[in-house]
């Protein structure tokens, strides 16, 4: 029993171990001194994600809602937002090269630093923070089958970069999902002698075994993501 018992803690903690960390990978340039930078202009969401799998198109606006609360947190910052970006855009009649610019960093995740250099000339910034999700997806299981469950999973990228070279200087992603009660713990009833499964309603309408919604999933991201970009200090 003894042996039995230390085996099951030993593999309690390998299994521990074996969880993805959170964030997945955070990247720093070494010169990249978070004291030194006055402000961060805050891009709107470049999403990657097919048609397919959002259809209607709604990872860029829950994401941008999101990291918005996010950042608004973040007081060691001044934060530059998305709609002032995109004045900024349209103030300079930047529409195709910021096409390009999106385009060029969901394919080749490369940086377009002549569309950065003259976006800086309409704002007074040295950095830009450039979100980019790439992972959107919900695995809706038969809730009449047992030992099934629904799936949401979401992934994304913030990217902080020098406006004026287009370096990275530091850059973090992560990859999260959330699952459903599992069919099994489905109420099962009887009716002429046949068993089946029957659905269940949470208090706030939803079906508890269906895929989590995907706010849920995004919060878990960027709350890692954002909670790993370093700190400001003050200084006297």
């Amino acid at each position: 029993m003894k042996k039995l018992m230390v085996f099951s803690a030993v593999m309690l903690v390998l299994l521990a171990g074996c969880k993805p960390p959170h964030p997945s990978m955070v990247k720093s340039d070494p010169a990249f001194d978070p004291n030194a930078v006055s402000g961060i202009l805050v891009a709107p969401f470049i999403s990657s994600v097919i048609e397919a799998e959002d259809p209607q198109r709604q990872a860029e606006r829950i994401m941008n809602r999101i990291l918005a609360e996010l950042l608004s947190e973040r007081t060691d910052y001044k934060l530059i937002s998305s709609e002032q970006f995109q004045g900024a855009v349209m103030r300079g009649k930047l529409g195709e090269r910021y096409a390009a610019f999106k385009d060029l960093w969901a394919t080749k995740h490369e940086v377009d630093k002549e569309f950065l250099r003259e976006l800086k000339l309409n704002l007074n910034i040295e950095m830009v923070l450039v979100p980019h999700v790439y992972l959107w997806h919900k695995d809706e299981a038969d809730y009449r089958e047992g030992a099934t469950v629904s799936a949401t999973q979401v992934g994304a990228m913030l990217t902080l970069i020098d406006m004026d070279s287009g370096k990275i200087v530091w850059e973090g992603s992560d990859e999260n999902y959330k699952e459903a009660v599992r069919s099994e713990g489905r109420s099962v009833v009887s009716t002429g002698g046949i068993d089946r499964r029957v659905g269940g309603v949470t208090g706030t309408g939803r079906d508890q075994y269906g895929a989590p919604p995907f706010e849920d999933v995004a919060m878990l991201v960027l709350q890692s993501i954002v909670g790993a970009l370093p700190p400001r200090v003050a200084t006297r």
